[in-house]
């Protein structure tokens, strides 16, 4: 430990340890491991479960919303000990029940299941137990009992008892506070200790695609995801629509709700997008130099005109000497590493001209193929910057057209309509 920590290690006495007080980390990791269960509850619809959409923070914990309609709600709680059990009468389990119960009264005909989810077990008795007292505080012999009584009047003891009693601390009708027993089921999720472990060895390799990841790549893939959970559960406030919002009837931002929705085919992109590995180019001494060449302007004005481009050329010549610009500044504060650097952008933007190129080539009429060119090439960049930035180190679209005009200068792409000399070189 370095001598310089502040104030020394907290909670010591006489220098000697103790168990700590701050629960503000114990506090985020159960946060951490509501939204891992969310990532379960995702993966569940990759499955035989034909979930349709997650919705976080909404109403409850998390909303499963079925293609038919039928809503699931789902309460996320934890246990610090090891070997607790969930009773009647633990305030987070009543409180839960009540949530359930007010959500019941409403909305019940769209719900069709309340679902408990933690890690650990609710108490079930064992044959030896003989006390109503202590059978009573079992939840899984009261929602068996609901269901075979039908109705509150037709409870036997002691399940009568703790119904009642259920009832008159959470203050809710005894027929609303039957069905949601009725329909209530308890799910026990991995502990605090493995959960991250549990999702990397045992979830993740189930999902599309993933069967065969690597280890490192599994848990990378896990964090990701719970992160997309994470975001799902906040309320979000970037962006023109957080900073100006419509207000819904719930006194709540629009966007507020919009955004707590993951449809299981827009997480099924996003684990695609993850898997997608980056293509990275060598160093093959076919970069563009950021000190350019000798008369790289003139030739790019000469192609552009030639295919009909002309008006482009201006802001091109923008982008093409800022670009430059850029590339020596990033050549000087990190010489080691520039070449991968410039072989990157170059294949990469080199690769997406050409392909424009290869896309038009059937295209007969010259104005209008360099236009489509164009528009192709600028689509291209646009969508790499924007959607795999790591791919060309974070350079924005201008950047990127910037180098297209470079080598486009540099006789190496000529907008899907070559100069004459070029055509007859066959370059």
């Amino acid at each position: 430990m370095p001598e310089t920590t502040p104030l020394g290690l907290p909670g010591q006495s006489a220098g000697l340890p103790t168990v700590p007080l701050d629960k503000g980390d114990d506090t985020q990791e159960r946060f951490r491991y509501q939204w891992a269960m969310g990532v379960l509850l995702i993966a569940e619809g990759f499955g035989t479960t034909q979930i349709q959409t997650l919705w976080c923070e909404y109403h409850e914990d998390f909303l499963v919303e079925f293609p038919d309609g039928a809503l699931i709600a789902v309460q996320v709680k934890t246990i610090d000990s090891e070997n607790a059990l969930w009773r009647l009468g633990d305030d987070p389990l009543d409180l839960s029940i009540h949530r359930f119960c007010d959500l019941e009264a409403v909305h019940g005909s769209r719900i069709g299941g309340y679902e408990f989810c933690s890690n650990a077990e609710p108490y079930v008795p064992g044959i030896s137990a003989k006390k109503d007292a202590t059978t009573a505080k079992s939840p899984i012999r009261l929602i068996e009992s609901c269901r075979q009584a039908g109705n509150p009047a037709a409870l036997y003891e002691p399940s009568k008892s703790a119904f009642e009693k259920l009832r008159s601390k959470i203050g809710c009708p005894a027929n609303i506070l039957l069905a949601v027993l009725q329909k209530l089921r308890f799910r026990r999720g991995p502990s605090l200790r493995d959960y991250d472990a549990v999702l990397a060895s045992d979830v993740i390799p189930t999902l599309p695609g993933c069967r065969h990841l690597p280890g490192i790549a599994c848990r990378r893939l896990r964090d990701s995801l719970i992160g997309m959970v994470q975001t799902a559960c906040r309320v979000p406030r970037g962006g023109l629509d957080g900073v100006l919002a419509y207000i819904a009837s719930n006194g709540q931002p629009e966007v507020s709700i919009r955004e707590k929705c993951i449809p299981v085919e827009s997480a099924r992109k996003v684990i695609a997008s993850l898997l997608q590995p980056d293509f990275r180019f060598v160093d093959c001494g076919l970069a563009v130099q950021p000190e350019g060449s000798p008369g790289r302007t003139g030739v790019l004005q000469k192609k552009l005109r030639n295919a009909f481009l002309g008006p482009q050329f201006e802001p091109l010549r923008w982008r093409m000497e800022s670009a430059e610009q850029r590339l020596m500044e990033r050549a000087l504060t990190d010489s080691e590493n520039f070449e991968a650097l410039a072989s990157q952008l170059t294949g990469t933007v080199l690769t997406i001209c050409k392909d424009a190129e290869a896309e038009a080539y059937a295209i007969a009429d010259d104005k209008t193929k360099g236009q489509h060119v164009y528009a192709q090439v600028l689509h291209g960049l646009k969508h790499v910057a924007a959607n795999n930035a790591q791919k060309v180190f974070n350079e924005p679209v201008d950047t990127l057209m910037g180098v297209a005009g470079m080598l486009s200068g540099e006789c190496r792409f000529a907008w899907g309509v070559p100069l004459d000399e070029e055509a007859k070189n066959g370059t």
